[in-house]
């Protein structure tokens, strides 16, 4: 893997300010933001004492930070620092694989219960739809995306099958793929999902589980 320095931090690195949550959970989302968001791409650095400084905080957070960021398989480590790793083709099928029978399953589910679980569904599109109509940054896009099939799953009433959809979807893999497909000019469909959504509030599972696989497999094509 080609390694380059990044020749300017993003924007999406402004300074942590103190609030509750730990400052290496924040550095984590931060880091996270500028790699969706297009500052960061496969093969560029990543140098604790720059990301530290250009987040006011020390090298401590940071480093938990990228030490997680490896774990999820969002960079690797190399020589005085790490790098943002490029996905495989190998990998990203197998990540989209692992969504077919978590996925499929759960839209099945939840469209048994469309009456129960319309007003979530729908909600969520909306936020997708109003994300996706604005020039928000790439990360916006992302999580908008990601929360609409996580409120899909969560239709389904079954907590196990949601840890197993964070499970994959909170993999470096997941981001990774969608920041690569962005910077092939690949945007999220709101309409593909909008008929996604109709599916599962037509009340017919067969319908829904079909929509939804093969809105999964049109997702690999496009990494």
């Amino acid at each position: 893997m080609s390694v380059v320095d990044h020749p300017s931090a993003p924007a999406a690195l402004a300074p942590i300010g103190a609030g509750a949550r730990s400052l290496a959970e924040v550095a984590y989302e931060r880091i996270l933001d500028a790699v969706l968001d297009g500052g960061f791409g496969p093969g560029d650095r990543l140098i604790m004492d720059r990301l530290a400084e250009d987040l006011g905080i020390s090298r401590t957070p940071v480093r938990d930070a990228l030490r997680r960021m490896e774990s999820d398989g969002l960079v690797e480590a190399a020589t005085k620092g790490f790098v943002i790793r490029m996905p495989g083709a190998e990998d990203v099928l197998a990540m989209y694989q692992a969504r077919e029978p978590v996925e499929g399953w759960a839209v099945r589910m939840a469209a048994t219960r469309a009456d129960e679980v319309a007003e979530s569904i729908t909600a969520a599109l909306r936020r997708l739809a109003d994300v996706s109509g604005t020039t928000m940054p790439g990360s916006e896009a992302y999580r908008a995306n990601r929360d609409f099939h996580r409120t899909v799953v969560e239709a389904a009433g079954n907590p196990v099958v949601v840890d197993c959809f964070d499970a994959i979807w909170g993999r470096g893999l997941a981001a990774l793929s969608f920041a690569e497909s962005a910077r092939h000019g690949t945007t999220v469909d709101v309409d593909e999902h909008r008929v996604l959504a109709d599916a599962v509030l037509s009340g017919d599972p067969d319908r829904a589980e079909a929509e939804m696989l093969a809105h999964i497999r049109r997702g690999v094509g496009s990494v």
